[in-house]
């Protein structure tokens, strides 16, 4: 199992730019473009503000993808 994430589209779809989440988090550009691709995370309490921002649900900020060789039961 894996998580993708939804940042990015979350990011696009909203009426802010990543330069705004940069600010906001303190981050830099790298720190929010990995954040929208799933190359590092938010912090939980970075996770919730991010999805109160959004006005999304903290876990639609990433699905979980099962990978081809795992049953979904490993964690």
């Amino acid at each position: 199992m894996r998580l993708k994430s939804n940042i990015g589209e979350l990011i696009d779809k909203s009426p802010y730019k990543r330069e705004y989440f940069r600010e906001k988090f303190n981050k830099s550009r790298n720190t929010i473009s990995n954040w929208c691709t799933g190359k590092s995370y938010p912090s939980i309490p970075e996770m919730y503000e991010l999805a109160e921002i959004l006005k999304v649900d903290p876990g639609d900020l990433y699905e979980r993808i099962n990978d081809e060789n795992n049953s979904g039961n490993d964690f």
